[in-house]
């Protein structure tokens, strides 16, 4: 099992700690993290963009998608849509991936004393341990 560090922006960082988001997605260009790094029972560390991890989180479940075109992308947004919970700017975004990595989430928990990781690039997605 590995952990991974995950870099969220608002609003769906509170939309998984309110257990509204229960699947967290990474649409890619390029076959980056965490696509092929993440597997079933990984913790992920939730960290706010521009600020402290919050919570943790274990990985029930990891579908990863390859050769994306639009109509395959739109045919995933509407299929997980509940669980993803993106909003239409996140969606257009993705229109243009190639990759995509869908993770839900399960045993999120907020942490009191995080630990303290120190990353200085600007990768939304880090692998800390494998």
């Amino acid at each position: 099992m590995a952990r991974h560090l995950a870099i969220l922006r608002e609003p769906y960082l509170s939309r998984i700690l309110a257990g509204a988001k229960t699947i967290e997605s990474r649409f890619l260009r390029v076959r980056a993290a965490p696509y092929g790094c993440v597997t079933v029972d990984d913790t992920l560390l939730l960290k706010r963009a521009s600020g402290p991890i919050v919570a943790s989180a274990r990985a029930a479940r990891v579908a990863t998608f390859d050769d994306l075109t639009p109509a395959r992308i739109e045919a995933l947004l509407e299929r997980y849509a509940d669980g993803l919970r993106l909003d239409d700017d996140m969606r257009a975004r993705a229109q243009s991936s190639r990759y995509a990595v869908l993770i839900w989430l399960t045993d999120v928990a907020p942490i009191s004393d995080p630990p303290t990781i120190s990353k200085h690039d600007r990768h939304a997605w880090v692998v800390l341990e494998s």
